[in-house]
């Protein structure tokens, strides 16, 4: 099975021209990789993320009073993480 040809080729195709190669780069690939590190901002550095999914209602509910309280959701997320670890006897990180 071949590869579904692009767009452009299938554009040149039909304008009855010859599509241009794509672009070759003369550095290896580790090298260009060098040059581009991912931008990371600044208040994510040094952390990671912790998800989970949840129902639309609970979604709502926690954007709402997030809103309401003039705070982020991350800040309640951290607040409800804070009270999960005080009930188990474990030190909060009072992350926000």
């Amino acid at each position: 099975m071949s590869p579904r040809p692009s767009l452009a080729s299938r554009l040149a195709a039909a304008a009855g021209t010859a599509p241009a190669p794509p672009p070759v780069s003369q550095e290896p690939p580790a090298a260009i990789a060098d040059k581009a590190p991912s931008p990371i901002a600044k208040a994510r550095q040094g952390k990671t993320m912790i998800a989970g999914y949840f129902s639309q209602d609970m979604a709502r509910a926690i954007k709402m009073l997030a809103v309401e309280r003039g705070v982020t959701v991350q800040a309640l997320i951290g607040e409800g993480l804070d009270a999960v670890l005080r009930q188990h006897q474990r030190h909060p990180f009072g992350e926000r």
